[in-house]
């Protein structure tokens, strides 16, 4: 008697042991198939973001490349605009200071004429010989006295420069190579003085010439103060009603409208996507992925009823267990 008891409690631990794997293993189950609801879940919300995102920016995309254009060609008709205006005001300016530069072209050429008739050299009509030789006004003085100064200059480096370490060898006697050294000095002052005499006295042997190419150039001057008060006058005062501007005028509205336009369509066509076509695109993305939650509801609802059984079963035969 007592030996059948223990085997019926053998086949009952057994059979519980067994049950407890298939309760373990439905558990196990569940746990799956509620995982792969959630990443189902998940996966669908960024398909639905992602989906999206790249919409909008297809959207975008478009649009600012249509827009990009359009701005482009608006701005070459101003840019246009601005090079038709330059050039009237170019003409304008050209215009208004034809007559003083004319005047001008008369002067140099009658300069030459006299020049050439006195058998003068031509560099007498130029502001480095006006500086040096005849200076009449500030600006001649101050390049003479430059020109002056680099005069003095210029034999200094090539006494004192160049010939010093040569004296140096040459004569031991420091007295004698001074005298040497001032000599070469001298001699260059000399050198220089005596060419500016010389281009003076040839210049200068006809002082009424002179004069009379000095009133000459003074006129010109006069006239170049007079052509860059013209231009600045040009500049603020030109009137761009002399000039026709209708054509590039309507081409830059039509533009600036075109603009606009697509502006305007680029903002219209984002609202809708915003309040229409993102719930159309959530809309069709979670009804594709529903019909897999949906299989997967049916999995868990039907492996939890397992699991419910199997647990039912495994609590009554412990019980039996306890009981026998």
């Amino acid at each position: 008697m007592e030996e059948n008891v223990l085997n019926t409690e053998n086949v009952l631990n057994t059979e519980i042991e067994e049950l407890k794997k298939i309760l373990n293993t439905a558990k196990g189950k569940l746990t799956t198939l509620e995982e792969k609801k959630n990443d189902l879940k998940k996966s669908t919300d960024d398909l639905i973001a992602k989906t999206i995102y790249q919409k909008k920016q297809d959207i975008e995309r478009s649009y600012s490349e249509v827009l990009k254009e359009a701005e482009q060609r608006l701005k070459a008709t101003e840019k246009e605009k601005e090079e038709e205006k330059k050039n009237n005001l170019k003409k304008e300016v050209e215009h208004n200071t034809r007559s003083a530069k004319e005047n001008n072209v008369f002067l140099n050429n009658e300069i030459k004429r006299i020049l050439k008739e006195n058998k003068l050299p031509s560099f007498i009509n130029s502001t480095f010989y006006m500086s040096l030789w005849s200076p009449s006004n500030a600006l001649e003085v101050f390049i003479g006295i430059i020109a002056a100064i680099l005069a003095m200059t210029i034999p200094t480096i090539l006494t004192f420069g160049t010939y010093k370490d040569a004296l140096l060898k040459t004569f031991p006697n420091n007295i004698l190579r001074y005298i040497i050294i001032a000599m070469i000095y001298l001699f260059f002052i000399f050198i220089f003085g005596l060419i500016w005499l010389l281009i003076d006295k040839w210049t200068k042997k006809k002082p009424d010439i002179l004069k009379e190419i000095k009133e000459f150039r003074r006129n010109i001057t006069d006239n170049k103060h007079l052509i860059k008060k013209i231009e600045n006058d040009t500049h603020k005062n030109i009137d761009d009603t002399k000039f026709d501007y209708t054509k590039l005028d309507r081409d830059i509205e039509a533009g600036k409208l075109e603009v606009e336009n697509y502006r305007k369509k680029m903002k219209d066509a984002l609202d809708n996507f915003v309040n229409v076509t993102e719930d159309e695109i959530a809309k069709n993305i979670e009804q594709e992925s529903s019909k897999a939650i949906s299989i997967l509801d049916n999995d868990i609802e039907t492996t939890k009823k397992e699991i419910s059984e199997l647990q039912t079963k495994y609590d009554e035969l412990k019980l039996r267990i306890a009981e026998s």
